[in-house]
């Protein structure tokens, strides 16, 4: 029995004239309706019999195909419900091991853990492996269960991002790292050849690997696909080596490689929505045309990629992405906000000054320190907890400084550091500080900083209840910063009281803490993540995982200053040019990941630092990195409030 899926029209017509075949099978993936099936002329229908409601599809990924073989398995990977194959009678089953379940308890939690990769073998229908962001799991009979994968070596920082599976080899790709492959529990790294970018001295980073494939049975052959542009590569002894493969004039260097199959002595590949087909034996690449099934997509439902499968036989099934309908659900006064920062002692001394030079610049937002780096709190507070620990230190004049803004149309961020808080780390007799796993005492990382323990609920509930009485006292929105676990120091020795599961990732507690404050407030929520967090997946480093951040909050700030980026980042590209490609590229990179799932708000430099062509064309440069990469609104950041940089660069 063939499984029960409505058969629809999709033409291909090559640039070269060339006819394909029109039996299609398109099955599309959307974020507000899950699973909907083409039919004839085109209209849309749902494919959920058996998932749950709400769900957010990711991918489907197909078992063994071949032109003999062209209802091949489906497997539909999703964001927070798990994963899914679909029966032969059409209804989709949860293969799911309760492994893959989310470690977090705040409400709204998703179930289960981002599916971030999935491979089947193609010579073996029932050999499959799968990639919950950081960790890898394998099944030998199909789903029914499932075993962990030791990968000694996976770092803290690695996330898989695709998968490839032949008998007992599996191939794991990462999202800055290169390429894996698992042998006897021991990954083993097969990067020679693709291409790098340096950062610092003996440090470099490979572009996301979005797909990879066995050449059929020939193990020896892979494909492996970058996101970003950063093209296709094969190698031929068994990942030992890669070489490029000629892909000139194919689209823009930001369109990421979904997909990549092998068939009849073909290259196929998908670029973002994009289908193009080569001979082995050319250099030529044809893209194949299908506006018609572009067109007819259902706007409303938020389609995020779809599969294609061509019941013939005559190509083999293909993947692509669809990018800019997804819908923002948090259209608000969060958007466009153009910024700069100011401490305290700033706003004490500069108010007037730092409204005269929101105006005289055409910005209209203001971020003010309200809890700083140290957990000193600046307003009137009535929190028991502030109290007892010492943080309520001399308040300003807060009403009367947010009536003057208001007065002046200014937006007003109220910045709020959360879990890098002295106060708190000594209040209650260190009960909430990181402890030292080799002494039992307070950790301590780099010399000023001093670390609360980020799975503690004590810790949640008294950073929110900072936030809920800063939007009574009128402020637009809350900003909240260190929203992540150290960096610096020996952070391998940390041990956290507070933490019930050792499993659990860091980036579902820094998730956690988000849903319960985006629950508890009315106003818009930003968080502020390192700019690197904005160009790669990183998650379990600090727990700033921006995809799933954006799920929850209105926007993002990464900090892309570019002097933080390490001293060799970039440098081919000259001087001049280099502040405005990092907030450019950085921008790009950090619209694309989330797909319109909330606002980007870059934080910029407006300090001199490491800054050779400092000067206005600096300021003005990442001014137009940030706008051109479709990023909405920037912070300037001078931790003395001095702007007069600022005032010369966007004064006229």
């Amino acid at each position: 029995m063939k499984k029960v899926l409505p058969a629809s029209v999709l033409l291909f017509i090559l640039s070269a004239a060339t006819a394909f075949p029109s039996d299609f099978q398109v099955l599309l993936m959307t974020e507000r309706k899950g699973v909907l099936v083409s039919g004839k002329g085109w209209i849309w229908s749902g494919f959920n019999s058996g998932l749950p409601d709400n769900i957010f599809p990711l991918r489907i990924y197909t078992g063994p195909w071949s032109s003999k073989n062209s209802s091949p398995d489906l497997y539909l990977a999703t964001w927070g419900s798990g994963i899914f194959k679909l029966l032969q009678d059409g209804t989709w089953k949860n293969i799911s091991s309760g492994d893959f379940r989310a470690r977090s308890t705040a409400p709204g939690s998703e179930q289960y853990r981002k599916i971030s990769a999935f491979a089947a073998d193609q010579n073996d229908s029932k050999n499959i492996v799968v990639a919950t962001k950081h960790t890898l799991y394998r099944s030998k009979n199909g789903g029914e269960s499932w075993e962990r994968v030791a990968a000694q070596g996976l770092k803290a920082r690695d996330y898989i991002t695709s998968l490839a599976v032949s008998g007992n080899e599996i191939l794991v790709g990462t999202s800055f790292n290169g390429i894996y492959s698992v042998n006897s529990g021991t990954l083993i790294k097969k990067s020679n050849g693709l291409p790098r970018e340096p950062y610092s001295d003996g440090l470099y980073f490979t572009e996301e690997i979005t797909c990879l494939n066995f050449s059929g049975k020939n193990k020896n052959i892979i494909y492996s696909g970058a996101g970003f542009g950063g093209g296709l590569f094969v190698s031929e002894n068994g990942g030992s080596s890669w070489n490029n493969v000629i892909t000139s004039k194919l689209p823009e260097r930001f369109a990421s490689l979904n997909d990549v199959k092998f068939f009849n002595g073909s290259i196929y590949i998908t670029l973002d929505d994009q289908v193009f087909k080569k001979n082995s034996e050319s250099d030529k690449w044809s893209p194949l045309n299908f506006d018609q099934f572009l067109k007819s997509l259902p706007e409303s439902s938020s389609p995020t990629g779809a599969l294609i499968i061509d019941k013939t036989g005559k190509i083999p099934p293909l993947f692509i992405t669809i990018n800019g309908f997804r819908k923002n659900n948090k259209i608000n006064s969060s958007g466009g906000r153009r910024a700069l920062y100011s401490s305290i002692p700033s706003i004490r001394r500069d108010l007037e000054n730092h409204i005269f030079t929101i105006k005289k610049c055409g910005l209209n937002s203001i971020v003010i320190d309200m809890k700083d780096d140290f957990g000193n709190i600046y307003y009137p507070t009535k929190i028991q907890t502030a109290l007892d620990i010492g943080s309520a230190v001399k308040p300003v004049k807060i009403s009367e400084i947010l009536k003057r803004l208001k007065q002046n149309k200014i937006y007003a961020i109220a910045r709020i550091v959360v879990f890098k808080d002295e106060k708190l780390f000594r209040g209650y007799n260190y009960k909430y500080a990181i402890k030292s796993g080799q002494s039992g005492e307070p950790w301590r990382g780099t010399k000023q900083e001093f670390w609360v323990d980020p799975h503690s609920d004590f810790v949640h509930k008294y950073n929110i209840e900072i936030a809920k009485e800063l939007e009574g006292y009128g402020f637009d929105e809350i900003q909240f910063d260190y929203i992540r676990f150290p960096s610096d120091g020996p952070i391998h020795l940390c041990s956290f009281p507070s933490r019930s599961d050792r499993d659990t990732y860091k980036s579902e507690v820094i998730c956690a803490f988000l849903r319960k404050a985006k629950r508890t407030l009315k106003i818009p929520v930003s968080v502020d993540i390192y700019g690197f967090n904005s160009w790669y997946h990183f998650g379990n480093w600090i727990g700033q995982d921006m995809d799933e951040i954006s799920r929850i909050v209105d926007a993002i700030c990464p900090m892309v200053y570019p002097s933080h980026f390490g001293g060799r980042f970039y440098r081919s590209l000259g001087r001049e040019i280099h502040p405005y490609r990092i907030v450019l590229d950085g921008g790009f990179r950090s619209v694309k990941m989330i797909d319109n799932s909330a606002f980007i708000r870059p934080y910029l430099q407006a300090f001199n630092m490491m800054s050779p062509t400092w000067g206005p064309g600096y300021i003005q440069n990442q001014v137009r990195g940030a706008s051109e990469s479709g990023c909405s609104g920037f912070t300037f950041w001078n931790a003395k409030g001095d702007y007069k940089i600022v005032e010369k660069a966007l004064g006229k």
